[in-house]
């Protein structure tokens, strides 16, 4: 999965609406992204191409970029 470097702290009180509206403000495009895998995931949703999940083993939040097939 290609994960953008962009995270939200979970420890730092964030929910999952937030991690949601900070996909929607980010520019994406100015962001750097490599391929990773995560084993302790949930996905939230999915903002204009961009995958917003939960790393539940880390504690963060973490964004992906779903345009890729």
């Amino acid at each position: 999965m290609l994960v953008y470097d962009a995270i939200l702290d979970g420890s730092a009180d964030y929910i999952h609406e937030d991690a949601v509206e900070y996909a929607r403000g980010m520019v994406w495009d100015e962001c750097e992204a490599t391929e990773q895998h995560i084993k302790y995931k949930d996905y939230i949703a999915t903002v204009n191409g961009v995958g917003v999940y939960y790393d539940f083993g880390g504690d963060y939040y973490f964004f992906t970029d779903e345009t890729i097939n």
